[in-house]
């Protein structure tokens, strides 16, 4: 998709075996957040991957469709300031989705493109996407 650009407006949704994860792209504010995940310590730099995507699940995501809770009643996220709260990023990292889940939002971070297994390289099974877009 070169030559395209995301609004922050815009919305992308993955569909990750039935369960479809609605993101949003993500505002340069929140792109420098996950950039302090790196420090240096003794002389070489330290990426807090986990803490990293946690971030940027709570910053992306906003809407799910396809989970229930144990009370059948389907899974609603929880917001603060247009965020997911921590304790609901929690409860989506323990999903069995997680690692297709965190693998397509990770790379997305910088505009859409087909989504590969970083260690194969072949496409994630079981996973598509779409571009919602709102325009101006």
């Amino acid at each position: 998709m070169s030559n395209k650009i995301l609004r922050l407006s815009d919305r992308i949704k993955l569909d990750i075996g039935g369960v479809v994860f609605t993101l949003a792209p993500l505002s340069q504010f929140h792109k420098v957040n996950l950039a302090n995940c790196t420090t240096i310590k003794n002389g070489q730099d330290h990426y807090d991957l986990m803490g990293a995507q946690a971030l940027y699940l709570k910053y992306a995501i906003k809407n799910i469709e396809g989970i229930t809770d144990y009370n059948d009643e389907d899974y609603k996220l929880e917001f603060d300031n247009d965020e997911l709260t921590d304790d609901c990023v929690s409860e989506l990292l323990s999903l069995d989705q997680r690692s297709k889940l965190t693998t397509a939002a990770w790379q997305l971070l910088n505009g859409v493109r087909e989504l590969t297994d970083p260690i194969t390289g072949e496409t994630l099974e079981g996973v598509s996407l779409e571009v919602v877009s709102k325009g101006k």
